[in-house]
């Protein structure tokens, strides 16, 4: 896997190409735009990865979500839900799960199939809301008057509930096979762009408005970036072959997994009915991460070897762990620790194990790592550089962003040494721009290193 990538008028990049292979390096100084490329990346692949289908019956199905759980949570708050209101929710919440049973059944492999399923599955999800709606309509804690009455704001709140019901079912049956896939890819790529760079709007990653703002990608299709949200001209094919891969993670600061509590605890806090959606200050790819691990999955573990590698004595000596109620931890010689009070370090690399251990990242993923570096001593860097290189040899696909001299003086002492190995490298210098002369591996590793040791070289001279 191969192939080129073309950016204009986005970011800080007026009119850039990056080149991915199976290990994929952005390297440079801070602000060249390294982090800024990997969440693009990550948000349009993300999105493509996704079940398109899933991602519009969930849209349609939104408004009337959060007219049920909102006040149902507002109303937790206050008072604690008695057994007619437990019945009510578990008896929804089974309807719900069908309905997502058999939206997954929406999805499928190939697209030319879509429009027979989707006649065929249509009529299915109408039914299958409307017994939802029987349900929701009568919640326990809108108590009626004596003459059977709702209060007049509980009968606005019902009206509004009816109403997203009714809007959903007409949609629903409106829909066809491509205007699913479509709706359903724009709405993905316009919410991870937003929730990723946490933006109110997608115009606002444009650098000038005057001038397109683009992403090409070779032989998949072009993105393009207007005040609306984002178009496209795909390659469906393509499509399918990129929702083979597995899955696509973005891993970041483990900052984040330090306080994974409180953070969940914030984004689930109720918000009022009709409020606009928020932007908490936190990626969406964080969530999305931490949802994936709530789950371990079938199979035998994909990379045992570089598993045990970083929970050996000789690296972690131990192992994060994950809690039925998703609190992560750290083992060590029979002992738990809560993560906050870890090192960095022991989060960085622990959060790659447990992955791997979790059976999240298998063969055929897309792992975006920006600064695997953070928080790690020289020599740990190197144990990172090594694991995540050995990664893509038994195929992940893994894209760094990274100003690591040690990463990279690994990775050109690597090449020396196993020299077929460079095939694997997509070697990009930021900052980065179009058309630029193609340079061999030793040559642009040079430029590189000489970028990032020369403040180290400029300190060492004018100490002599």
């Amino acid at each position: 896997m191969a192939f080129k990538v073309k950016i204009k008028n986005i970011g800080k990049l007026e009119d850039a190409e990056v080149s991915i292979g199976q290990f994929t390096v952005f390297a440079g100084p801070n602000n060249t735009g390294k982090s800024f490329v990997s969440k693009l990346l990550y948000s349009l692949f993300n999105a493509m990865n996704a079940n398109n289908v899933e991602t519009l019956v969930n849209d349609l199905f939104r408004p009337v979500y959060e007219c049920l759980m909102i006040p149902m949570k507002l109303h937790h708050i206050a008072t604690p839900p008695d057994r007619a209101t437990i019945s009510w929710q578990s008896s929804l919440e089974n309807e719900i799960k069908k309905l997502e049973d058999l939206i997954k059944e929406a999805s499928n492999e190939e697209f030319e199939n879509e429009n027979i399923i989707l006649e065929d599955i249509i009529p299915d999800l109408t039914s299958q809301i409307e017994k939802i709606e029987k349900i929701a309509v009568d919640m326990p804690w809108l108590p009626k008057t004596k003459i059977g009455e709702r209060k007049k704001t509980d009968q606005k709140y019902l009206e509004i509930l009816t109403n997203a019901f009714a809007e959903m079912k007409e949609k629903l049956p409106q829909t066809n096979a491509e205007n699913f896939s479509n709706i359903g890819i724009k709405y993905e790529i316009s919410q991870n762009l937003i929730q990723n760079f946490q933006v109110p709007i997608v115009s606002d990653l444009m650098k000038k408005e005057s001038t397109p703002s683009e992403v090409v990608v070779e032989d998949f299709g072009k993105f393009a970036f207007v005040d609306e949200g984002v178009g496209f001209e795909i390659d469906r094919s393509r499509v399918k072959q990129l929702q083979q891969y597995s899955r696509v993670i973005y891993l970041e600061s483990p900052v984040y997994w330090k306080l994974k509590t409180a953070l969940e605890d914030t984004r689930d806090y109720p918000v009022s009915l009709g409020e606009r959606e928020r932007l908490s200050g936190v990626p969406r790819y964080f969530y999305d991460l931490a949802s994936a691990l709530k789950f371990e999955y079938t199979g035998e573990m994909a990379f045992p070897d570089v598993y045990a590698k970083l929970t050996g004595k000789n690296v972690l000596g131990g192992r994060m762990a994950i809690s039925e109620t998703g609190n992560l931890s750290f083992q060590e010689n029979g002992r738990n620790f809560s993560l906050p009070v870890t090192a960095m370090g022991i989060a960085n690399l622990g959060i790659l194990a447990l992955l791997i251990e979790r059976k999240v990242l298998d063969k055929g993923t897309f792992l975006f790592i920006d600064e695997p570096e953070a928080h790690l001593h020289p020599a740990w860097q190197v144990v990172m550089a090594e694991s995540l290189f050995e990664l893509s040899r038994q195929g992940v696909n893994v894209v760094i962003a990274t100003h690591s001299a040690d990463i990279l003086q690994w990775l050109d002492v690597h090449v020396k040494k196993n020299p077929d190995d460079e095939q694997l490298i997509a070697l990009n210098q930021f900052p980065v721009k179009s058309g630029k002369t193609e340079e061999d591996f030793e040559t642009k590793m040079g430029k590189i290193m000489h970028e990032l040791t020369k403040p180290f070289s400029d300190l060492y001279i004018e100490g002599i």
